[in-house]
């Protein structure tokens, strides 16, 4: 064999190999771009259930109940938005996390709006609650 006969062989062979991938990707764009939508999707589904889960857990505080309700309230209403959005359903343990993190963030603002909020004391105000 010589040099050229080499280098055709090689051309036929890469030749075949690129005509079989471009047929497997022709055969299976559908479930290829399917595929690629889902990742945008879960992106775009996290978005939304970061969003949601701050106001959801505002609205369990104010219905109240025990921890668990109100978690599952939360939860619920995550999923809920989700399947009304045609979104893919994230993992119940993300969306708790979320909820968790939300709750911190609500105690904590709601810490700083007592102590703005405390009635202010005076030196006279003391006083005169004072009787001898």
């Amino acid at each position: 064999m010589s040099f050229s006969h080499l280098l055709d062989l090689m051309v036929v062979a890469v030749s075949v190999a690129a005509v079989v991938i471009v047929s497997f990707y022709a055969k299976h764009k559908i479930e290829i771009d399917e595929r690629a939508a889902k990742g945008d999707r879960i992106a775009m589904a996290q978005q939304i259930v970061a969003q949601a889960v701050t106001p959801l857990v505002y609205q369990a505080e104010k219905r109240g109940g025990a921890g668990e309700e109100k978690m599952d309230f939360v939860i619920n209403g995550l999923n809920l938005i989700l399947s009304l959005a045609h979104l893919p359903a994230l993992p119940a343990s993300f969306l708790k996390g979320l909820a968790e993190k939300a709750v911190i963030a609500m105690k904590r603002t709601q810490a700083i709006s007592d102590t703005i909020d405390k009635p202010k004391t005076t030196i006279v105000g003391e006083l005169k609650e004072v009787k001898k």
